[in-house]
């Protein structure tokens, strides 16, 4: 857990650094439970969901807002609503979630943020 830890926090430092306007991350497994989430951003009751777009649902709803499926490749997917958007990146044993602000270059996010899923592999 404490690698986990190590990594979301060096996330969130060099997202901020590399201009990414990623606000919010979190871990959640491949079974549906909320490993990490940063204090800005709470998916308690939401893995479900997540779980659901990463199975093929093609709208992600998370505390009553939807977000629309519009990137879905081998590297993650995209999903995005007025609000901001949220980007998934799986990797084995769970998926990386992160929500970015709506001005987000979101292929460059999601991009960002597959580096850091590769380090999480396997430590579920």
């Amino acid at each position: 857990m404490d690698d986990i830890k190590e990594i979301v926090d060096e996330l969130g430092i060099d997202a901020l650094e590399a201009n990414t306007k990623i606000a919010g991350i979190a871990v959640v497994s491949d079974s549906g439970k909320l490993v990490i989430q940063t204090s800005n951003w709470d998916l308690t009751n939401q893995t479900n969901n997540i779980m659901n777009v990463i199975k093929g649902e093609t709208s992600l709803n998370l505390s009553g807002t939807t977000f629309n499926i519009i990137e879905k490749t081998t590297e993650g997917i995209i999903a995005t609503s007025g609000i901001g958007h949220v980007i998934l990146a799986p990797f084995q044993g769970g998926v990386l979630v992160a929500f970015a602000m709506p001005r987000a270059d979101t292929l460059k996010a999601l991009s960002f943020l597959k580096n850091y899923a590769v380090r999480l592999n396997g430590k579920l």
